[in-house]
């Protein structure tokens, strides 16, 4: 297969970018100085956005004991990082819904990739971790790449699989050979093009081989610890057939117990039927 990978990252094409008010609510929440006025004015932009982040917002995934009203009190309440989180989750999801792709089941795959935020998110507060929403958003767009791979590969997607039907093999792998490159690759171009953290790119790059991350490998852990985990439990699927396995090295440096991954497994089962609702519906 002879396409290179700026062929699948175009920057100025509507695949790529945010439009309308889906660019205006990213370059908002995405401004370091935006005020909480300033956050909620932009969510308003998107009626769907907008409903749709007061619903995570009272969601089993936050947990608050009274029912948020407002956007305006949501961003308040939850904080300007966790809302930035809720919702640049909304607007991509928004922005790949109706795309024909090839290759694999789109309620599937955004069922793997909420599970994946899930348990990521469930490992970051286990680690008490600083700001665990973050990993959340990792976890939600760690195969984003793989959209990209379908779309731009259209018809010719169906020759990737049965490549890797006949070989037997997971799926990045029969990319890589296929490509010269995998979907990590382009998902973490794209992230950079979107002006994503450094964090959030290298996570999404080095997912399958964490130990290779050179400034972030704890990010890049948790999110491999936790995608193997959310196909091992067969929550969604983003195209694989067979469970990625954990490198036991990751698996080491992130800290976590079997305990904690029996609890964080029970939490995705139970939250994300709630969340799909919510962002897919």
């Amino acid at each position: 297969m002879t396409m290179r990978l700026e062929d699948f990252l175009q920057a100025d094409d509507a695949l790529c970018s945010f439009s309308g008010a889906f660019n205006a609510i990213v370059e908002r929440i995405n401004d370091p100085t935006a005020s909480v006025a300033d956050i909620t004015e932009a969510i308003e932009l998107d009626p769907t956005v907008a409903a749709k982040t007061l619903r995570l917002a009272n969601s089993s995934l936050y947990g608050f004991p009274q029912e948020i009203e407002t956007l305006h009190r949501a961003v308040a309440i939850i904080g300007l990082q966790q809302i930035r989180q809720i919702v640049l989750s909304t607007v991509v999801i928004e922005h790949f819904r109706g795309l024909p792709v090839i290759g694999v089941d789109m309620s599937s795959f955004w069922r793997h990739s909420l599970a994946t935020a899930i348990i990521a998110r469930g490992i970051a507060r286990f680690r008490r971790e600083a700001n665990v929403d973050r990993l959340y958003l990792f976890g939600l767009l760690h195969d984003i790449g793989r959209l990209i791979l379908f779309l731009r590969l259209g018809r010719d997607t169906e020759e990737l699989i049965n490549l890797r039907e006949r070989d037997g093999e997971l799926l990045f792998v029969t990319e890589q050979r296929f490509l010269g490159f995998d979907h990590t690759t382009i998902g973490s171009g794209l992230l950079e093009q979107w002006g994503m953290t450094p964090a959030h790119v290298e996570a999404t790059r080095y997912h399958h081989d964490p130990l290779a991350a050179p400034a972030f490998p704890v990010e890049a852990g948790i999110v491999h610890v936790a995608d193997s985990l959310a196909n091992a439990l067969r929550l969604g699927s983003s195209g694989e057939r067979m469970v990625p396995p954990v490198r036991a090295e990751a698996f080491e440096r992130i800290g976590l117990e079997t305990a904690a991954c029996e609890d964080i497994a029970d939490t995705a089962r139970e939250q994300l039927d709630q969340l799909a609702r919510i962002l897919l519906d």
